[in-house]
C-alpha cells in the first residue's frame, strides 16, 4: 500500500524504479573499485607501508565507501521528494487561488 499525500502517492515524487536501480549499480561499481583504491593508495602510502591488496582491506574500504555513498544518495532522494512535494502543493494552491479569483465553485 502506497502512502497517499492528498491526491498523489509518495512514489510520484521519486525517480522511476529503473533509474534508482541504475544508480545503485553505479554506486556499487564505484565502491568496488574506488573503495579499495582509496584505502590502499591514499591512506596506506603516506605511512610508508608496503601496498598490498588483501581481500579484507579491499572489502572493508569498499563497504565503507558504499555506506557513505548510500547515505548521500538517500539524502538526495529525500531532498528530491520534498522539493517535488512542495512544488505539487504550490501548484494546488495556485490552482485554488485562480479558481477563487475567477469565481468558480470549489470541487
Amino acid at each position: 500500500m502506497e502512502p497517499i499525500l492528498d491526491d498523489t502517492t509518495v512514489a510520484s515524487f521519486l525517480p522511476p524504479t529503473r533509474t534508482i536501480f541504475k544508480h545503485i549499480a553505479a554506486i556499487a561499481a564505484v565502491s568496488v573499485v574506488g573503495g579499495p583504491l582509496l584505502g590502499l593508495y591514499v591512506f596506506n602510502a603516506p605511512r610508508g607501508e608496503m601496498l598490498k591488496l588483501s581481500l579484507g582491506t579491499g572489502l572493508a574500504w569498499g563497504l565503507s565507501f558504499a555506506f557513505a555513498a548510500a547515505f548521500i544518495y538517500t539524502g538526495w532522494l529525500v531532498s528530491r521528494a520534498w522539493k517535488g512535494y512542495h512544488k505539487h502543493m504550490t501548484a494546488l494552491k495556485m490552482e485554488e487561488y485562480y479558481r477563487a479569483i475567477e469565481g468558480e465553485p470549489k470541487d
